[in-house]
């Protein structure tokens, strides 16, 4: 005959997920079952109450959460600090209002083992004031579908993205156009303009102006010098011939 060996439940078999509980407008008692039941590990086949086999548990809007009856005026939380007359109480509603974590965590610490090994489960609980929680690559990368309460809301930070994202890719589409046009069009093409055009017509009206005086000039002093001189010389040069002509026709 074949015998079946019974299967006993070791660490290695354990694979640990992440759960988020939206706690706003919840009540108190039914959510701390639902975590507790997680923490445990309850919920999975190779359950074993001498093993770790829970998952990790993260708890958003703390703040939110709702109790029945009128718990929040008569539930205490006492504490004693071992010594005479060291008994505080905090109704719910104060505790609340302070340190809305330390509720859920109350309710959840009574509904696991009084052991170390609830203490270890106790430590796999995250909770929060707040929606936001720093465990985003956690739960992305092993977070279970099936058990995310909020289905609904992940989806609005996405609409919200998108819409965000879209209006300054268009201002950014239509900015550069305009730093772009005024720059190019009004400014520096006609500033580089006016210089270039200033810079060439200002020495060229000097040349023009100085070279035809300086021809001018030189033309004048050198052909009066020329004709001064030239006539003087051909006046003399008629009195000698006049005066040759005279003594030869007289000595004739």
């Amino acid at each position: 005959m074949k015998t079946m060996k019974t299967y006993t439940t070791k660490p290695s078999h354990v694979e640990s997920q992440w759960h988020v509980f939206d706690a706003a407008d919840k009540v108190l008692g039914r959510l701390a079952t639902e975590v507790s039941g997680l923490l445990q590990g309850k919920h999975k086949p190779v359950y074993a109450r001498n093993i770790l086999t829970g998952d990790y548990v993260i708890v958003v809007n703390a703040s939110k959460i709702k109790v029945t009856g009128n718990k929040l005026q008569q539930k205490l939380y006492r504490r004693h600090s071992h010594y005479p007359s060291g008994l505080r109480e905090i109704p719910m509603s104060r505790m609340q209002e302070n340190h809305p974590d330390r509720i859920v965590r109350a309710a959840v610490r009574g509904m696991l083992p009084k052991t170390s090994l609830g203490r270890q489960m106790l430590g796999r609980l995250k909770i929060y004031a707040d929606e936001s929680h720093p465990h985003g690559a956690q739960v992305k990368d092993m977070a279970r579908e099936e058990i995310l309460v909020s289905s609904k809301e992940p989806e609005r930070p996405v609409q919200l993205e998108v819409e965000v994202s879209e209006e300054p890719v268009e201002a950014l589409a239509e900015e550069p156009p305009e730093a772009s046009e005024e720059p190019v069009g009004e400014v520096v093409t006609e500033e580089q303009v006016k210089a270039k055009v200033e810079a060439r017509e200002q020495p060229v009206d000097e040349v023009v102006a100085e070279e035809p005086v300086r021809d001018e000039v030189e033309a004048s002093e050198q052909p009066v010098g020329e004709l001064a001189e030239e006539p003087a010389q051909t006046e003399a040069e008629e009195e000698s011939t006049e005066e040759s002509t005279e003594d030869k026709k007289v000595e004739s």
